[in-house]
């Protein structure tokens, strides 16, 4: 039986809400990303049992894509010599948005291709490679 009472916090994003555009086009054969931004801070003691100060360190960054293994393998065939860990750093805008969401866009800054990778076993029916990242910085 339908409520009276409207969706309380709207609707929230999703796997389909996001788009990734590496290299001016829109990437179809991904199945995840994941990013993130971390700082050092440490707690300084002195004296007593607790804290007396906090300080606060550098910022750095962790990013990865998964791609089903003939999308990485068409990266590859465009790569400076076929070898994607030659290719110059680039963005990779993040775009979110669709019915119902906000549309915001991230942007991962100066990403570079860590690895090479390719993994498979027996059962598979489907190839997917994990490609770490080193980025600069995430744009909000």
């Amino acid at each position: 039986m339908p409520s009276n009472t409207p969706l309380v916090n709207g609707v929230s994003y999703a796997w389909v809400n996001i788009s990734v555009i590496l290299f001016g086009v829109p990437l179809i054969g991904i199945t995840a990303i994941d990013y993130k931004r971390k700082q050092n801070k440490v707690n300084n003691w002195g004296k007593g049992k607790k804290p007396v100060s906090r300080s606060y360190g550098r910022e750095d960054y962790e990013a990865s894509i998964s791609l089903f293994t003939e999308t990485w393998k068409e990266i590859i065939a465009g790569s400076p010599n076929r070898n994607p860990l030659e290719v110059p750093w680039f963005d990779i805008p993040v775009l979110f948005g669709g019915e119902g969401v906000e549309t915001t866009k991230d942007v991962l800054q100066a990403a570079e291709f860590m690895e090479d990778p390719l993994e498979g076993k027996e059962g598979d029916t489907s190839l997917i490679v994990k490609i770490p990242l080193i980025i600069g910085g995430i744009s909000r």
